[in-house]
């Protein structure tokens, strides 16, 4: 997508230094930093700190990192390498079908081009999904839907590129459609506030900010038309592993008829897990509640504490039931229950 006239993806190969490329997200709206290492030690704490974030950017951002560590430190990339970044993060399992294609290519221990080729085929491989999964979505969207509302950040910055969620409000717009986007602000991390409303902001399309627990209201008031979210894994039988807050989306949807749509890739599918159940579901720390960060007046950024000083419950995921869902949405078009053993 493109940030002031200039396209952009969230992570890449930066050929230049022979090294990756990322869009560090915790600095947006306030700052754009595209943050380049050639230490894959370096792109392995960005997606533990959620300098990349979204399960097919994290996806993109092992392949890439192993990648640099194939060329770096060949060594050690089945012994430290494939584990410490399959121990990044714990929900999104975009991430382990990366580490899965890079390990099977390294097997035959090829050269350094080839591995970096694998890693940019798969970064190549989600973007043709997300446009092609938007496309399909589009459809669905075109059908009288114009007011969508989305939870959290499914925009391209959490998908390498398009995104899965905004896939097909961006083919909307460019169709000459007039989107409107609820933009759920998505406590504690605020991705909807910093990332999906800037992203919309970028493209030109038309949203506006809420409060997480207004969308309900929303819903009751007659002025949502469809809910499109993305998913960090989808087991089995189609329950969905999204951002915490999702399945409580899904819950109001039902009880006010709005079409409630999930929208990913075919590589956050994951046929090993048979339910909901059993995804891991990650916890994250404390002052992600106690705290929040921005600017001031001044420009100055600050973290200031915003609760009393107490223990906090902080997971980052929740699971939707599959029967909570109107449809998933992949690049292969709606998925059908009957395809989980396909899958």
């Amino acid at each position: 997508m493109r940030v002031n006239g200039r396209h952009y993806r969230a992570v890449q190969w930066h050929a230049d230094s022979g090294g990756v490329a990322w869009i560090d997200q915790r600095q947006l709206p306030h700052r754009f930093v595209e943050v380049v290492s050639q230490n894959p030690e370096t792109v392995a704490v960005a997606i533990e700190q959620m300098q990349v974030r979204g399960a097919p950017t994290i996806g993109a951002t092992a392949a890439y990192g192993l990648a640099l560590a194939w060329s770096q430190d060949r060594a050690r990339f089945f012994s430290h390498w494939l584990p410490r970044f399959r121990a990044t993060r714990p929900t999104a399992v975009n991430l382990f079908h990366a580490c899965d294609q890079l390990q099977q290519h390294a097997g035959d221990d090829p050269d350094v081009r080839t591995m970096i080729d694998c890693a940019q085929a798969y970064a190549d491989a989600e973007v043709a999904a997300n446009r092609a999964m938007g496309e399909h979505l589009a459809a669905l969207l075109a059908v009288g839907e114009r007011r969508i509302l989305t939870h959290c950040n499914a925009g391209w910055l959490a998908a390498v590129d398009w995104g899965t969620a905004t896939s097909g409000i961006y083919q909307l717009a460019a169709a000459g459609e007039l989107p409107f986007v609820w933009v759920d602000e998505t406590r504690p991390r605020m991705q909807g506030a910093r990332l999906t409303a800037w992203e919309l902001q970028q493209q030109g399309v038309d949203c506006a900010l809420q409060a997480d627990g207004a969308a309900a209201w929303m819903m009751a008031q007659g002025r949502v038309d469809a809910i499109v979210v993305g998913a960090d894994r989808i087991a089995a039988n189609g329950d969905v592993a999204n951002k915490i807050g999702t399945y409580a989306l899904a819950l109001a949807a039902q009880a006010h008829n709005v079409p409630f749509y999930v929208a990913a890739p075919s590589s956050t599918f994951d046929a090993a897990t048979s339910c909901g159940a059993d995804i891991p579901i990650e916890s994250r720390d404390d002052d992600e509640l106690l705290h929040m960060d921005g600017v001031d007046a001044d420009g100055v950024h600050r973290e200031i504490q915003v609760a009393a000083d107490v223990d906090a419950n902080n997971p980052a995921f929740d699971v939707t039931p599959f029967h909570c869902v109107t449809a998933i949405v992949s690049e292969q078009g709606i998925w059908q229950q009957e395809q989980a053993d396909e899958t």
